[in-house]
């Protein structure tokens, strides 16, 4: 028998917390030791540095063409990528199933494919806008990502097509960022986008990860969270974002309620609290009189001090909780 990771935080977290005597956690170290084995070190440096020699490897295809880009032809250039992108699949396709060169080599190839469409438009000049790169990248790259299932390509995907979204929004980036904030359509439709990835992984989430890890579905809900907790700022000021800030105080109940009662998880439940906090705090600001500016400053920093100091013990209670069995 041995301990499993969670198995461990579990029993050192009880020991801390007085639940565990000493002799108690002897008898447990006596079963299975408590620290990680000589395998278990290897396997969790074969997996940090294969994921990290895949981008690597990517970054590597992308600053060559960068700097030898005048020096190559454009059909030597068409054909690196190609042997980049074809060497990714051929690792991935020799490599045993959800093995962690599999899914290195899935990465990688998303990668490339990325660097390979990049190339074709900066050789052609096609006169597509950017985000249709983005778009076309993370559709490409689904079937890698359906295929290594790995939070790793997943988050990768996820990125790839808020960029692709963020940049359809307007017609440049900044322009588009700036108008994400001030558009309360681009709001919504942000957060909803983001909401159908949350809600595909919550409820799909065996099919689409190899490995039951919930980074994917935190993102995701940080994907929710900050474009509606912006709306419902700017609501305080602008009737435009009424909707948005009603929508905002409806998705933190439905998260604080479905993340205390029906799957107990902590970072979930704290994008929430602190996003409500910021959105009580443009209240303040919005409500306390400004011609009392040095007043109004303390009050806004109390508050701001007091509330994040209740929602830390809190989370630092029910993290403590969580742990115990």
């Amino acid at each position: 028998m041995s301990w499993t990771l969670p198995d461990r935080g579990t029993l050192l977290a009880l020991a801390e917390d007085g639940a565990l005597t000493p002799q108690q956690l002897e008898r447990a170290a006596d079963v299975a030791p408590l620290v990680p084995t000589r395998d278990e070190w290897l396997a969790g440096a074969d997996h940090v540095l294969a994921i990290a020699g895949a981008i690597l490897l990517a970054a590597g295809l992308i600053f060559f063409f960068a700097y030898n880009w005048d020096d190559l032809h454009r059909f030597a250039k068409l054909g690196l990528a190609l042997a980049a992108l074809a060497a990714c699949t051929g690792t991935a396709l020799t490599a045993p199933p959800f093995a962690t060169v599999w899914r290195a080599a899935l990465l990688a190839a998303s990668l490339a494919t990325g660097a390979l469409l990049a190339l074709i438009g900066q050789t052609y000049q096609t006169g597509a806008d950017i985000w249709e790169l983005f778009v076309a990248w993370a559709a490409l790259m689904t079937p890698f990502v359906l295929l290594a299932r790995s939070s790793a390509s997943w988050l990768l995907w996820l990125v790839v097509a808020n960029a692709g979204l963020l940049r359809y929004l307007s017609e440049s980036w900044w322009a588009r960022f700036v108008g994400a904030l001030g558009d309360a359509e681009s709001l919504f439709a942000i957060a909803a986008f983001n909401g159908a990835v949350l809600l595909a992984f919550e409820f799909a989430g065996s099919v689409l990860l190899a490995t039951p890890r919930r980074h994917i579905h935190r993102v995701a809900g940080f994907g929710v969270l900050v474009p509606l907790a912006l709306g419902a700022c700017l609501a305080w000021w602008e009737a435009d974002f009424h909707a948005v800030g009603l929508a905002f105080a409806a998705v933190a109940a439905a998260f604080a309620y479905a993340y205390l009662t029906y799957r107990r998880d902590v970072p979930m439940l704290a994008q929430t609290a602190f996003a409500t906090i910021a959105v009580a705090t443009a209240a303040l600001v919005r409500v306390l009189p400004h011609s009392a500016d040095f007043v109004t400053i303390n009050i806004v920093a109390v508050f701001v001090i007091a509330s994040t100091g209740i929602a830390g013990v809190w989370l630092t209670r029910l993290h403590r909780e969580g742990h115990r069995p």
